[in-house]
This record gives C-alpha cells, structure tokens and sequence, in this order.
C-alpha cells in the first residue's frame, strides 16, 4: 500500500464515531448477539438506546500522514491525530487497524462498518506506544468561538525544530533498539496481536448481519418518527 492509500485509511478516522471497537474500556457486557436471518454477530452496546451510546462517540478532526523524516538511513512517516478528547490506548488501536489494513489483514471497508455499528468487530491490534507524542494542546472557546490561548509562530516553529533535533531521533533510537515495531507487525501477521482473527466468511456475516441491524434501526427511527408526527 502507497503512502496516499494509507493517508486515506486513516482519514476514514475523522468526524465522530463510535469508538469501542478502537479503545480500551468501552465495550458493554450482556448484550447477547444480533440475530438477523439465522445468522449473527456479538453487540457491543445497546442497540435499543433512542439516543444512541452518546459516551462511546469521540470527534477526530484530523488523521493522516503529516510529512515524512529520515532517521537513521530510513524514511519514516510522521501521523498527526487532532481530536476534542481521545479515550485509553484510542490512538494505538487506530494505528494498529491502518497497519491491520495496510498489510492485507483486515478488508478496507470493515473499518467504517466498525466505526457506526454497535456490533463487536476486532479488528485493531494494539500498536506500540513508542512513536506517540503529545504534539499540542489548544483551548478553545465554544461559546466565543475562539482561541482561549494562541502560540505565535515562532514557538510553533522551535517546537518543530526541537522535534526535529531531539524527539524523532529519540523515538527512531527506542524504535530501533527495542525492535517494538518489528516485533508488533510479526505478532499481527502470525496472530494479530492479540484481537480475533475473521476469515472471509466472517466478514461477509459481518456485512449482512450489520445490514440488517441498520433496517431494523431506520425502521424503529421511522416508527418513532410517525408516532411523534400523529
């Protein structure tokens, strides 16, 4: 997969979704399994809820390749995620399902289905946390709209410059020396790092099960609809 198929990937992040099947922790237990046309698939939230599972939605506002570096002899793509708030280990897991994809191991179309379905779909490793960095924080002003704290170019062009001379040679060092990366992509070819491996025909249950759930949903949001409108 070329460097612009994979920024693409990780566009399919931006806007809000739901994020339980890309972080730790937000997975509900006892919702049994959506059954549609004797098939099924396990849920991870209610489904039933008329609002929806509001807290498992976060917003990503941007999620792509921001420029490439060379460290030590080798090109390495630097990633920059920009969202309002991120849940535990959000990040890694959707690094690890680009890189799930990028390397044949998970179709490309799963990953939006995984992202506004409630259904349980495994489909992002946990990718190591050496290359993730805290880039910036911004406060921003809802009500005025508005930058509640700005930094002038100049310290955004000498942070850039620190990263440049420290941070990205440290974190090629770590990538290097403790061979977590290698290690990652081995254990995600041989057992995708620990998340369930589907064959094709798991997916193609996926695809039909979450089909019928989307119909079963439009037809209780309709009834909902004409029952308020009456």
């Amino acid at each position: 997969m070329g460097v612009a198929e994979f920024d693409a990937v990780l566009s399919t992040f931006e806007g809000s979704h739901k994020v339980h099947n890309f972080c730790s922790g937000l997975r509900g237990k006892g919702w049994g399994c959506w059954e549609h046309d004797g098939e099924s698939w396990p849920l991870a939230l209610d489904p039933s809820r008329r609002q929806g599972a509001a807290f498992a939605y976060r917003s990503v506002l941007f999620c792509g390749v921001h420029r490439s570096v060379v460290l030590r002899g080798q090109e390495h793509l630097v990633l920059r995620i920009a969202g309002v708030s991120f849940m535990l280990h959000q990040i890694r897991h959707m690094i690890g399902t680009a890189l799930a994809i990028a390397h044949g191991l998970v179709p490309r179309d799963t990953l939006a289905l995984a992202l506004r379905s409630p259904l349980q779909v495994d489909i992002s490793p946990l990718a190591p946390g050496a290359g993730l960095l805290l880039d910036e924080i911004r406060w921003f002003d809802l009500g005025k709209r508005a930058e509640d704290l700005a930094f002038p170019p100049s310290a955004h062009a000498a942070a850039e410059a620190f990263k440049e001379a420290s941070l990205y040679p440290h974190v090629a060092e770590r990538l290097a020396s403790e061979e977590s990366l290698e290690r990652f992509l081995g254990r995600m070819r041989d057992s995708f790092g620990g998340a369930k491996h589907y064959s094709a025909a798991d997916y193609a249950r996926l695809r039909r099960v979450n089909a019928g759930l989307a119909e079963a949903t439009s037809r209780r949001g309709a009834g909902r609809a004409g029952g308020e409108g009456g």
